[in-house]
C-alpha cells in the first residue's frame, strides 16, 4: 500500500504530536520534582519558625507584664514625689516664719550691742 500525501502528514503530525507528548512527560516529571522539593523546605521552614513565634509571643506577653508593673510602680513613685513635695512645703512654711523672727532678733540685737559699745567708747 502506497501512503498519500495525506498519510504521510498524519503521520508526521502524530509523530510529532508524540515527541510533544513526551518531552511535557519530562517537564511535568521535573516540575513535580521542585513542587515536592519547595513543599519539603517550606515544612521544614514551618516546623522552625513555629516554635520560634510561640517563643516570641510569650516573650512579648512577660514584657508587657513587667510593663505594666513598671506604671504601677511609676505612679506609687508619683504620689510618693507629690507628698513628698507637700510635706517639704509645710516644713519650709512652718520653719521660714521662726527663722525669719530669730534672724531679725539676731540682727537687733547685734544693733543694740554695736550702739551701746558705741556710747561706752564716747564716754
Amino acid at each position: 500500500m502506497i501512503a498519500t500525501a495525506g498519510d504521510t502528514a498524519l503521520i508526521v503530525v502524530a509523530a510529532v504530536w508524540a515527541v510533544l507528548v513526551l518531552f511535557l512527560c519530562f517537564v511535568l516529571r521535573d516540575t513535580s520534582r521542585v513542587l515536592e522539593s519547595t513543599r519539603l523546605t517550606i515544612d521544614a521552614m514551618r516546623e522552625e519558625t513555629v516554635p520560634l513565634l510561640r517563643e516570641v509571643k510569650s516573650s512579648i506577653e512577660r514584657t508587657n507584664r513587667e510593663i505594666d508593673r513598671i506604671d504601677v510602680v511609676l505612679e506609687s513613685a508619683g504620689a510618693i514625689v507629690g507628698r513628698v513635695d507637700r510635706f517639704t512645703g509645710l516644713v519650709e512654711e512652718a520653719a521660714s516664719s521662726p527663722i525669719v523672727k530669730i534672724i531679725s532678733l539676731g540682727a537687733g540685737i547685734r544693733k543694740g550691742v554695736s550702739k551701746a559699745a558705741k556710747r561706752k567708747r564716747k564716754e
